[in-house]
């Protein structure tokens, strides 16, 4: 053997034990079964340098996996810190507008002296000034039927 043919044989050697002993190579080499619905939640490609997905693939997988989930809890967390916000501002006018609603109603219902109280004990008095008859009018009446003029 001459020189030229034992550094070809120690370059050869090199790189089979690099390619060998290097993870990458191992990752993208090993095929691994990736779950269609993993590979449709993670939005990812599914191979990138082999027909065939592989160790390096799935690696790859499940880091978008993890993103993929942190970013939807996320927006769940955005999404119930909205709803919450939503709901104490329309809890806090609904409170304003029963609160009014019921010093309304007390100020026309009140039996102290409210308007509808007012308004009820003056139609009794009109009734009562109207509708019962008096002594004078009793006696205008036995006029009118005895044919008496007063």
């Amino acid at each position: 053997m001459n020189w030229f043919q034992k550094l070809l044989v120690c370059v050869f050697g090199a790189m089979v034990i690099v390619i060998s002993g290097c993870m990458a190579w191992q990752q993208g080499l090993t095929p691994a079964y990736i779950d269609p619905a993993a590979i449709e939640f993670s939005e990812e490609k599914p191979t990138i340098f082999t027909p065939y997905t592989s160790l390096w693939d799935a690696y790859r997988i499940d880091r978008a996996l993890d993103y993929k989930h942190l970013k939807n809890m996320k927006d769940i967390e955005r999404a119930a810190e909205d709803e919450g916000f939503y709901y104490g501002k329309l809890k806090d006018a609904m409170t304003i507008n029963i609160a009014s609603a019921e010093e309304l109603r007390d100020t026309i219902f009140s039996p102290e002296g409210g308007l509808l109280s007012l308004l009820l004990a003056g139609s009794g008095v009109g009734i009562g000034a109207f509708a019962i008859s008096k002594p004078s009018d009793k006696k205008k009446i036995e006029e009118l039927k005895n044919g008496v003029k007063a």
